[in-house]
């Protein structure tokens, strides 16, 4: 079982790093060094992202090219010294709003191999917690 969740975290994630990274390097001039401070990661890390070695699935890219949008707003907030938690801020808002596109949703359905699900429409789908 993939809860979408981990599409987020091994897709849309890596996705949004690779596009912030590449903003930051190719259209503010930063240093690898320095993003690698900005986004709490290794300097390693930012060379991968721009070596399309980590977040390269172009074809999950293609799918979902408002994530260079997000990426795009949050690299200019970075850039502009805004704060770590506004910037994680942005990032959850972004992954809220994509995993409640329908494609999102396809992606999903076709991945499981699922007829129907909702899981991402609904604020808790799980009824952990809802004692009638």
């Amino acid at each position: 079982m993939r809860p979408p969740c981990e599409i987020v975290v091994n897709k849309v994630l890596p996705h949004i790093r690779a596009d912030i990274v590449r903003i930051l390097t190719q259209e503010y001039n930063m240093k690898q060094i320095e993003v690698s401070k900005r986004l709490g990661i290794t300097q390693a890390s930012v060379s991968q992202y721009l070596s399309s070695s980590r977040g390269g699935d172009t074809e999950f890219h293609r799918m979902f090219p408002e994530i260079e949008e997000h990426a795009r707003a949050i690299a200019d907030k970075i850039a502009a010294g805004e704060k770590k938690d506004a910037q994680v801020a942005l990032i959850c808002l972004m992954c809220s709003k994509i995993r409640k596109e329908d494609k999102f949703c396809d992606y999903h359905k076709d991945l499981l191999e699922l007829d129907s699900c909702g899981i991402c429409y609904d604020d808790d789908s799980s009824g952990i917690g809802n004692e009638d």
